[in-house]
């Protein structure tokens, strides 16, 4: 039979066991806290949506057009305090003799813009499993769709922008509803920045294309569209704390132009280059700065009323 061995070392009193016992308790609880903060999401803060980008599919493990064609569109994941979304069509596949903007051709030759403009056909898309339908003036538009999970249960209201027109200033769209979105510019290639208010849930955004046989029906007839658009997009927050995401170009001369993507950005006061004051404008989507004279390789910071924002990554100042 053996003894129990006998340990050796510093003896802790009843207060100093207690301090320990706390001191655990709050390094559990702290470590608990911070698995609990929302991770944001990574950004590229632009997407590429192909014209064979079934919209009614977002969320699904397939496409679920009547006839079997299309792709299903990428998914971009929204940080859990998102409150708002603005669009921009930022470059795409020209067609060539038909259009000098970006542009997809949509049911055997008839060319599209961002808005749909250029079909001469009217959408009328029936509702599909849990997403809803939905009717407008043109077909081929940019379309969106706001998902809290896979979809689920009935679908929401189909939205008619026959009535509700495609130069409103902002939207309210339900979980599961497809919404217009084209250039998101009250006009077509023109005029305000339209707002997209993103709805209690929602983790997800989905954009694609809006397409059936003959504008009408179920979702259907992807296999004759080709083309793309790139969409730009930014992401307000309900803290309202700016933070860069992304620029591109990452290196580059004095007097480069730099666009720069983030959350809260666009109400910026002043962008700088490793300290250097930078001449910028803001888009819908995103800041263009020009690399300033005297600028060195550095992080990136954008200013707004609501605080400074300066990027992970450094910008390389070329000779």
């Amino acid at each position: 039979m053996h003894s129990a061995a006998t340990k050796s070392g510093p003896r802790f009193g009843s207060t100093e066991l207690a301090a320990a016992a706390i001191y655990r308790a709050l390094a559990i609880a702290v470590f608990s806290a911070l698995l609990l903060i929302p991770a944001r999401p990574a950004q590229s803060q632009t997407l590429k949506v192909n014209a064979d980008y079934e919209i009614s599919g977002a969320g699904y493990k397939k496409v679920n057009t009547s006839d079997g064609t299309g792709a299903l569109p990428h998914e971009v994941k929204l940080p859990t305090d998102a409150t708002s979304m603005t669009f921009a069509i930022v470059g795409g596949s020209k067609i060539k003799g038909h259009c000098t903007a970006p542009c997809i051709s949509i049911s055997s030759g008839w060319y599209s813009d961002a808005d749909g403009v250029g079909t001469h056909l009217n959408t009328n898309i029936s509702a599909d499993e849990s997403i809803s339908g939905i009717q407008g003036p043109y077909l081929g538009f940019v379309t969106g769709v706001f998902e809290s999970g896979p979809p689920t249960g009935d679908a929401p209201p189909t939205l008619d922008f026959n009535t509700i027109g495609t130069n409103f200033s902002s939207l309210s769209p339900l979980i599961q509803q497809l919404f217009f979105i084209g250039d998101g510019l009250t006009g077509d290639g023109s005029g305000g920045v339209q707002i997209f208010e993103v709805p209690s849930g929602a983790k997800s955004l989905y954009l694609g294309i809006s397409d059936a046989c003959g504008g009408t029906g179920l979702p259907s007839c992807y296999a004759d569209n080709f083309g793309d658009f790139i969409v730009s997009y930014a992401i307000s927050t309900a803290s309202g704390s700016p933070e860069v995401n992304k620029f591109t170009p990452t290196s580059g001369k004095v007097g480069a132009k730099v666009r720069i993507w983030g959350y809260n950005l666009l109400i910026a006061t002043a962008v700088t280059f490793n300290g250097t004051p930078a001449k910028f404008t803001v888009e819908s989507t995103l800041i263009d700065a020009v690399v300033p004279p005297g600028a060195t390789t550095g992080p990136i910071e954008v200013t707004t009323p609501n605080g400074l924002a300066q990027s992970e990554d450094v910008f390389t100042v070329k000779p």
